[in-house]
C-alpha cells in the first residue's frame, strides 16, 4: 500500500536546508549494486560496516543537522522512526530496501525539477509531499531527469 500525505510549504524546509547548503553531504562508503557513486549518509541508529549498531557517525558529526532532520521529522514524519537516510541529487535505480522493517516515508527538498520516485510502475512526486509505502517489499526507483540541487530524507526503521 502506497500513500501519499498532504503536501508541506517550501518554508518547512527551510531551516535544513540552510544548514545543508553550508556543507557537502558526504558521498556513501557503501558500494550498493547498483548505483552509480552517490552522495549518501545514514542519521539516527545505524549499522556500521564492522556489524556494531548505534547512532551513526554522521549523528554525532553534523549534531545541527541530526537536530533539524529529527525536528522535521516529527512534522513529516507519521510512524515512530529510528532510522533517517539524507540523499543529495541521488537517482536511484530499481531496488528494495530489504533491510528496513515495515513503513518507509520518503520526503524530497530543494531547488530542482525532476527526478520523480517510481513504486512498482506508478510515478510520485514526493517534492515537500510525504510518501509511505514499505520499501523492503515494493521496488522502487527514480526518473533520471533531476535538474537543480534536490536533498531527499527517508524515515524509516
Amino acid at each position: 500500500m502506497i500513500k501519499v500525505l498532504n503536501t508541506f510549504d517550501k518554508e518547512t524546509f527551510e531551516p535544513l536546508l540552510q544548514l545543508l547548503l553550508k556543507r557537502k553531504v558526504p558521498k556513501s562508503q557503501a558500494n550498493r549494486k547498483g548505483f552509480a557513486p552517490h552522495r549518501s549518509v545514514a542519521f539516527g541508529i545505524a549499522t556500521s560496516r564492522w556489524n556494531t549498531t548505534g547512532l551513526s557517525v554522521y549523528s554525532k558529526r553534523m549534531p545541527k543537522i541530526y537536530e533539524e532532520i529529527l525536528k522535521l521529522g516529527e512534522i513529516v514524519c507519521p510512524f515512530p522512526f529510528k532510522s533517517i537516510h539524507l540523499n543529495n541529487n541521488v537517482v536511484c535505480p530499481k531496488h528494495k530496501d530489504k533491510s528496513n522493517v515495515g513503513e518507509s516515508c520518503l520526503i524530497s527538498f530543494g531547488d530542482y525539477e525532476g527526478c520523480n520516485i517510481v513504486i512498482e510502475g506508478q510515478i510520485y512526486d514526493a517534492k515537500h509531499t510525504p510518501i509511505i509505502f514499505n520499501g523492503a517489499e515494493l521496488e522502487h526507483w527514480n526518473t533520471d531527469d533531476l535538474s537543480g540541487n534536490k536533498y531527499s530524507l527517508v524515515f524509516y526503521n
